[in-house]
């Protein structure tokens, strides 16, 4: 029989975000290996269904009455299922578990970040997330510091590492991109100094003031220019507006696929001092146009392709940031962390990864 799956998310186009870029390349990549996806996006604004090539996305409506939506889908689904995937693993992994109970087919689970980091000590979530990885036939953790996590919180489950991916090419640089690049570096009046990119939604969790304190203790500040592009919170941004404590600063708002190879390439580095993380999207594109990172251990495994310190440690994050700024090599370095993204965390290998954990979930 062709493999056949239901994937239940919360993340997926047109929201925005991290996790709807992921979730949306992994049932593509899915697709296009010839695998049939039915895609169910929880609490969508509209309740509708769109066909696509090898499947069909699912949208539900929030409930109108509790347990309504959830009902009213399993009357809407086109079994039989080969497999149920949950990505993420509170409600989206809830709701697999249980369709893939009631449909007769097993469950796999995708463990992304804050599901785990947050949604466990979360009293109206803990109840959805600890049903849904005690009742998954496998699951996936997109760091392997998660897989170890939860491998000891339930040490009879199928529990492997299912990293991001990127495509490279996606992100070769254009001559608009170069552009770009010097028209950025020109407003920060970069000469001498390096532009350090902060991306994304920049949260409590990502401890963008905990790590300006420790370049400002190694006395990093005239040597630094930061290039922060996304959101803030409001303490971050009141640093950032004082230039005693904190580097010249450009601020961008959020920016499309198309405008962020030329903004990473203004930067020397990127930065994710975070406490706790999963596998961010920006990481991964940063290092596709060549730039490599600094960041905590909470996220990857990076070889000699960035400057990583521990979660946590002031003093560590201080001195990786002055080892990178030390680096007297950067075409190298650039070329170095281009490669690692590029051999480590292919379409191909993440498809592949799903894939066997699907296996390993059928028996």
């Amino acid at each position: 029989m062709r493999e056949r799956l239901l994937w239940i998310t919360e993340h997926y186009p047109p929201r925005r975000g991290g996790m709807a870029t992921s979730c949306a390349r992994q049932v593509r990549e899915l697709r296009r290996s010839g695998r049939w996806v039915e895609v169910v996006v929880l609490g969508a604004a509209a309740g509708e269904t769109e066909a696509r090539d090898n499947g069909c996305d699912r949208y539900v409506a929030p409930d109108q009455e509790d347990g309504l939506a959830a009902n009213l889908l399993l009357t809407q689904l086109q079994p039989p299922y080969t497999g149920v995937v949950g990505f993420g693993a509170s409600v989206a992994g809830y709701y697999a578990v249980t369709l893939g109970a009631w449909l007769g087919c097993p469950s796999v689970v995708l463990v992304r970040g804050n599901d785990l980091d947050r949604d466990w000590f979360h009293p109206a979530r803990s109840g959805w997330l600890r049903e849904a990885l005690a009742r998954a036939s496998a699951i996936g953790a997109v760091t392997p510091q998660k897989v170890d996590r939860i491998r000891r919180l339930y040490p009879d489950k199928v529990v492997e590492w299912t990293p991001n991916a990127v495509d490279v090419a996606r992100w070769a640089l254009l001559p608009g991109d170069l552009r770009r690049r010097e028209e950025i570096r020109g407003l920060l009046r970069a000469d001498g100094a390096k532009v350090i990119g902060l991306f994304g939604e920049l949260r409590a969790k990502k401890r963008i003031p905990w790590w300006l304190e420790a370049i400002r203790d190694r006395g990093l500040l005239d040597r630094i220019r930061l290039l922060v592009v996304g959101t803030v919170d409001l303490a971050t941004a009141m640093i950032l507006e004082d230039p005693a404590i904190a580097p010249r600063s450009l601020r961008l708002p959020f920016a499309g696929p198309e405008e962020l190879p030329g903004l990473y390439r203004a930067c020397d580095f990127v930065a994710i001092p975070s406490l706790f993380e999963g596998m961010p999207n920006v990481l991964l594109e940063a290092m596709a146009c060549g730039v490599a990172p600094i960041l905590s251990d909470a996220a990857i495994p990076l070889g000699e392709a960035g400057f990583v310190f521990p979660a946590g440690d002031r003093e560590a994050a201080g001195e990786a940031t002055e080892r990178a700024l030390a680096h007297e090599d950067w075409p190298e370095l650039s070329a170095t962390a281009e490669r690692y993204v590029r051999e480590t965390f292919s379409l191909e290998r993440e498809r592949e990864t799903l894939l066997d954990l699907l296996r390993r979930a059928q028996g």
